[in-house]
């Protein structure tokens, strides 16, 4: 293309072009802004000269067309800005927010193996990214480390809705995919949903922890890959990796699972999920860090074994329900009291704090469970006192 050229009367094209099997993408200077942008063309004429049938070009139309009415509709700091759309000499083209960094299959193929702490961080971007995307009724449905960057700043952007659906309009469906990253229902011809990007970002994080997917790699016959991702269970990524905490074998786990109804509630919910634990992880890499019992009476023992098993209970249901949820409530409340049983009462006390903060933002006030937590907190700071 003639650098000389405007696309749309303002965008010039710089450097470029960086080709895929669907389009071609320029680095461009938008004139009238005076800002770097990314230019998308659907190669729809090179596939036409290379032989493609008439309506696989005009379905992949289609499919470009519908990636900028999704991107249209996300405004989100995780999600690649779309500023423009149009045709230019018989090409279709769509303008984008310029992302300086690297892919997330970069960092995993040439960088060192990811920090846990680093990698709880990003998958919360990329949840957050999906929240937002979600609630605009846009289901990406190719979540993959290719399609995901991250900037120089160190922070997620997703891109590429190439495959997206939108939720609320009648469209023809595609079962393509990447199959290291399809989720179970989507290798039986189903649209998918918000949660086959759940399972999707399961596969991610599975590969950010221990350097490969759950299933397979790029070199297996794909329907062998979706058979392991429909009838097989990996093992944890602990055991691939010593010292990866329960709790992120467990979100790996409940995001992985076969039947979408045992995923995570949302994206929400798992993003906020890996906001709690990163407040358990450290900085360091390759420990298992886990809150130490306080030095407490020897005959407490069972009751530290029983307070560590809820601990993990209660993350698993914070990821598959709300925390407004009365079973996350009644966990939390038996977790305090366990707490205070074992002979932490000044922990009692604060589990009781934080738990009636939270009935409080939940619920109001005056409602039932936030007196009840207040009540507990109370209680427990009184025997501290007396003690």
């Amino acid at each position: 293309m003639d650098s000389s050229t405007l696309i749309g009367g303002r965008f010039q094209p710089k450097d470029g072009p960086t080709s895929g099997a669907m389009g071609d993408v320029w680095t461009a200077e938008d004139v009238q802004l005076g800002r770097t942008v990314a230019v998308k063309f659907l190669a729809q004429r090179r596939l036409l000269q290379q032989g493609a049938p008439t309506e696989f070009a005009d379905a992949t139309a289609r499919m470009f067309l519908r990636e900028a009415r999704a991107m249209a509709r996300v405004n989100h700091p995780r999600v690649a800005t779309l500023f423009d759309s149009g045709e230019h000499d018989g090409a279709l083209y769509i303008v984008m927010e310029y992302v300086e960094g690297e892919s997330l299959a970069e960092h995993l193929r040439t960088g060192p193996r990811l920090p846990l702490e680093r990698t709880v961080r990003w998958m919360r971007q990329i949840c957050e990214g999906l929240d937002a995307a979600h609630t605009a009724k846009v289901i990406h449905r190719d979540i993959k480390p290719d399609n995901i960057m991250i900037t120089q700043q160190g922070e997620v952007k997703l891109v590429d809705f190439g495959l997206a659906f939108l939720a609320d309009v009648t469209q023809t469906h595609t079962v393509a995919g990447t199959p290291l990253y399809k989720a179970p229902e989507r290798w039986h011809g189903e649209t998918g949903s918000e949660r086959s990007d759940l399972y999707s970002a399961g596969c991610v994080l599975y590969e950010m922890l221990t350097g490969h997917p759950p299933f397979g790699s790029p070199k297996d016959d794909p329907m062998t890959v979706g058979r392991m991702h429909q009838d097989d269970m990996p093992a944890p990524p602990s055991a691939h990796r010593p010292g990866i905490p329960a709790q992120l074998d467990t979100l790996v786990r409940t995001l992985l699972a076969k039947d979408p109804a045992d995923r995570p509630k949302n994206a929400r919910t798992t993003a906020h999920a890996l906001s709690e634990l990163s407040h358990v992880l450290g900085a360091a890499d390759n420990a298992a860090v886990r809150v130490d019992p306080p030095d407490v009476p020897s005959n407490s023992g069972g009751l530290s074994q029983r307070i560590e098993a809820l601990d993990l209970r209660i993350f698993e249901l914070e990821i598959l329900h709300d925390q407004s949820d009365q079973l996350v409530i009644e966990a939390r409340t038996e977790h305090a009291e366990l707490t205070g049983q074992s002979g932490d009462i000044r922990g009692a006390a604060a589990l009781y704090d934080r738990l009636a903060r939270d009935c409080q933002d939940l619920f109001g006030a005056f409602d039932v469970r936030t007196l009840d937590a207040f009540e507990g907190v109370a209680r427990w700071n009184g025997r501290a006192r007396a003690n």
